[in-house]
C-alpha cells in the first residue's frame, strides 16, 4: 500500500448538505492534499482518527508498528511513534491528550501521551486488539478483541482494564450511541446459530455461506454493564 495519504473533498460537502443525488455528488469529489509518510513500502495500513482540539490526524500503519502525528493544518508529519507493533484501531480521548491504541502485534492496548509523543503505558488484552471507541459520560474506551471473543472496557483516568466482556464468536467494531447510552458490538456468529436466531424472530434476511454479523447492545449506567438485548440481523 502507499505510503501517500490522499484527501478527497470538495462541493460534495456542500451537495449533500443540499440533498442531491449521490451520482451529483460523486462526481464533484476532487484530490485537495497528498500527505507523503516515512515508513516503509508496501506495508498495511488500518485506522485513521482525528484529536480535534491539537488538529492531529493519527495514522496507524499496521505493519511496521509505527503510529504517525500528523498536523492537519500544514499537512506534515510532525512526529512518527514506534513501539506499537501491529497497531489496528486507535481511539483519541478529547481532553486528556491520550491515544488508546490496539497493538496487534504484541496482543496489548498502547496508551500514547500526546505531550511526550510516547507509548506511557500497555495493557496486556485478549487476542487481535482491534477496533475502539470512546463512551465520554463514562469515561472509559471498549476495545474489540476480535480473535478473543472480548471487548475489553479500560477506564481512561486510571489507564486499567476494568472489565472484559466475553462472548461465543468473534468481536468487531463498537460503536457508542450517546443518545442510547449504549456501546453496540458487532458479532460474527456461525452460521447455524443465526439460521436458529432467523427462525425464533421470523427475520427476513437470507442467509448465506460463511459467517454472518450479528449485534449486542449494552446499558452504560455506572458501575454496571450486563446484556440488555440481543438484535438479530445479517449483514456483511
Amino acid at each position: 500500500m502507499s505510503r501517500r495519504l490522499r484527501f478527497i473533498v470538495g462541493a460534495a460537502v456542500l451537495l449533500a448538505s443540499l440533498r442531491l443525488p449521490f451520482c451529483l455528488q460523486a462526481q464533484s469529489l476532487r484530490e485537495v492534499a497528498a500527505i507523503d509518510l516515512p515508513g516503509p513500502k508496501g506495508q498495511r495500513f488500518d485506522y485513521l482518527t482525528r484529536d480535534d482540539e491539537d488538529h492531529y490526524l493519527l495514522s496507524a500503519h499496521l505493519g511496521p508498528g509505527l503510529l504517525y502525528v500528523i498536523d492537519v493544518q500544514t499537512n506534515k508529519v510532525i512526529k512518527t511513534i514506534p513501539g506499537v507493533p501491529g497497531i489496528t484501531g486507535l481511539e483519541c480521548v478529547p481532553g486528556m491528550r491520550k491515544i488508546y491504541t490496539s497493538n496487534w502485534g504484541e496482543e496489548k492496548i498502547g496508551v500514547v501521551n500526546l505531550h511526550s509523543m510516547s507509548v506511557i503505558k500497555r495493557l496486556p488484552t485478549a487476542a487481535k486488539a482491534n477496533g475502539s471507541v470512546y463512551a465520554p459520560p463514562f469515561r472509559k474506551v471498549y476495545v474489540a478483541d476480535t480473535l478473543g471473543n472480548a471487548v475489553a472496557v479500560v477506564d481512561v483516568e486510571k489507564d486499567e482494564i476494568v472489565k472484559t466482556l466475553k462472548f461465543n464468536s468473534e468481536a468487531g467494531m463498537p460503536q457508542y450511541d450517546s443518545v442510547a447510552r449504549r456501546i453496540y458490538v458487532n458479532l460474527r456468529v456461525p452460521m447455524r446459530w443465526l439460521k436458529s436466531i432467523q427462525r425464533l424472530t421470523r427475520s427476513p434476511e437470507s442467509t448465506r455461506s460463511g459467517d454472518a454479523s450479528t449485534t449486542t447492545a449494552w446499558p452504560l449506567i455506572r458501575n454496571t454493564i450486563g446484556p440488555s438485548s440481543f438484535a438479530a440481523g445479517a449483514g456483511r
